[in-house]
């Protein structure tokens, strides 16, 4: 069974701009996207929901062990007063520990609507035969 281990997250964050002399903060909304992990004998399965952003602000990065999947969405600007509203939007991050090792040369994708499905190729373990010689 293939585990993955969640890496400390920030929900927040908080960025500064600078106009005309003026330093404002700005706080960021980092959402966790919610991900399912499946595994075989071949292959580790990633299924990420990430609704409301767009396919190209979708990114996936694998550095040394780490597996991350980020996206931003974009306020909509509809006209009128906002009565109420469940809708999030913010940038989604969620970083992995890998446990296995993986052929990065061949993961692939997927991204439709509004969830990322990644599959990881394991690699193949390295089988040498040693030859045992009598004296």
């Amino acid at each position: 069974m293939t585990s993955a281990v969640l890496n400390k997250e920030n929900h927040s964050n908080v960025q500064e701009h600078s106009t005309s002399g003026e330093v404002r903060k700005e706080k960021i909304r980092v959402l966790t996207p919610r991900v399912d992990v499946y595994s075989d004998e071949e292959n580790i399965y990633l299924l990420a929901d990430l609704p409301g952003v767009e396919e190209k602000e979708v990114q996936v990065q694998i550095e040394k062990d780490q597996l991350t999947i980020s996206g931003k969405t974009a306020d909509k600007s509809i006209p009128g007063e906002l009565r109420y509203s469940e809708f999030r939007t913010g940038e989604y991050k969620r970083s992995f520990t890998l446990t296995e090792s993986i052929e990065e040369d061949r993961i692939s994708a997927v991204y439709k609507n509004g969830v990322l499905n990644l599959t990881l190729p394991k690699k193949k373990p390295l089988t040498k035969k040693i030859e045992v010689r009598s004296e």
